[in-house]
């Protein structure tokens, strides 16, 4: 494992913890949509899956950031947060009725947001300046590998025995996330006490407010590319182009898998020569997605489009690299909580839109859609983004 920071073996840990958690997100967000089209889901309850979730996310990235910076802990959250996602899972292996799998998997979003902003601000905890793009990118790699692989391995063991047990696989590998963080993880020895404030000192910095915001607003425009198709992408697949559940968690595989070997090195590039071409990198992957998206037909078409679309991470953690370089320590958590909260409400209306456009205009005027906010994004950032370093 690559990687250069003030505490190898957490970061390690800390890695492998998020590969399980991201692979359990794959296995949700690529499996659970055949699934519940299979049980008669409508193109809107599909969509819900990836609506619910994120609008739970919304409110809970940022509380658990701001209760993680408040005690000026991040180990105990994270070990918290994968354990308790195990016992939905193990409910949802019992479930049959789409609305409780929908309620379910959304709530898994509590839970989740107890993660994410504190890994991320652990990460920019350990790391120097010279050193934490590269270092967000090797856990934004190790995000996408196991949200390629989840597809991938939910696809086969879907196939072979049902959905029950795929469930039953993902409580296991999150309890193990858990332990694993537990036994090797810990804080930052470094690590500033926290500021003891709800709110973050960091918002009554106006010069501060004004670099961040431009970010915030920016973030969700662009996801909306990615979340307006979002989960019907997969039905699209399977039931549109009529390729199998294992085909099409292997589509996913190998267009996150190799965008996830795209991440550290554009990490480290982002580390040199600044994060605004990094971000307008990422804007420009996704919209090229879909647009071959739309012409594609066949399985090289397809599959370079996944590719492409895989890169969407890339403005997400650049943009989390960016929030690091000029936020204090002491509010990195809620920060970048926030951040992700922010993009949770395109994750949360996104696709319930989409749902309802693919009724109206079907799915391909719908991926022709999506094109325009990755494009709009990459505006908004050329013209407003300014250097995050001195």
């Amino acid at each position: 494992m690559f990687g250069k920071t003030s505490d190898n073996r957490t970061f390690h840990a800390l890695c492998v913890m998020y590969f399980l958690l991201w692979t359990e997100w794959g296995v949700s967000t690529g499996m659970l949509p055949i699934y519940l089209h299979e049980l008669g889901g409508s193109p809107v309850e599909v969509g819900l899956i990836y609506g619910v979730f994120a609008g739970i996310s919304v409110f809970s990235m940022t509380f658990w950031g701001v209760v993680s910076d408040y005690f000026g802990r991040r180990k105990i959250f994270i070990v918290f947060g994968m354990a308790a996602i195990t016992p939905i899972f193990l409910s949802m292996s019992l479930q049959k009725e789409i609305l409780h799998l929908i309620l379910l998997r959304g709530s898994t979003a509590i839970f989740k947001g107890a993660v994410v902003p504190t890994a991320w601000a652990l990460v920019s905890d350990i790391s120097t300046s010279e050193n934490v793009g590269s270092n967000m990118g090797i856990l934004g790699s190790t995000e996408l590998a196991g949200f390629a692989f989840g597809p991938f391995i939910g696809g086969i063991l879907a196939d072979v025995f049902g959905f029950p047990s795929l469930w039953l696989f993902v409580a296991t590998e999150c309890i193990v996330g858990a332990l694993i963080f537990l036994i090797l993880g810990s804080d930052p020895s470094s690590k500033k006490r926290g500021s003891r404030k709800i709110v973050p000192e960091v918002f009554g910095k106006k010069e501060l407010v004004s670099k961040i915001s431009v970010l915030y607003v920016s973030f969700p425009i662009f996801l909306l590319g990615f979340t307006l198709l979002g989960p019907n992408l997969n039905v699209y697949l399977s039931d549109g182009l009529g390729f199998s559940r294992t085909m099409v968690g292997l589509l996913s595989f190998v267009g996150m898998g190799v965008a996830a070997l795209t991440q550290p090195i554009v990490g480290s590039y982002s580390d040199r020569h600044g994060r605004r071409p990094f971000l307008i990198l990422g804007a420009l992957s996704l919209f090229m997605g879909n647009i071959v998206l739309f012409f594609a037909r066949d399985l090289p078409l397809i599959g370079m489009a996944q590719i492409l679309i895989g890169n969407y991470s890339i403005f997400q953690y650049v943009g989390s690299a960016y929030i690091s370089d000029i936020v204090p320590q002491t509010d990195r958590s809620a920060t970048l909580g926030l951040f992700s909260s922010i993009g949770a409400v395109s994750r949360s209306l996104g696709p319930i839109i989409g749902g309802y456009t693919i009724i109206v205009m079907g799915i391909p005027s719908l991926i022709l859609l999506s094109s325009v906010f990755p494009a709009l994004s990459i505006a908004i950032v050329f013209f407003l983004i300014k250097k995050s370093k001195k």
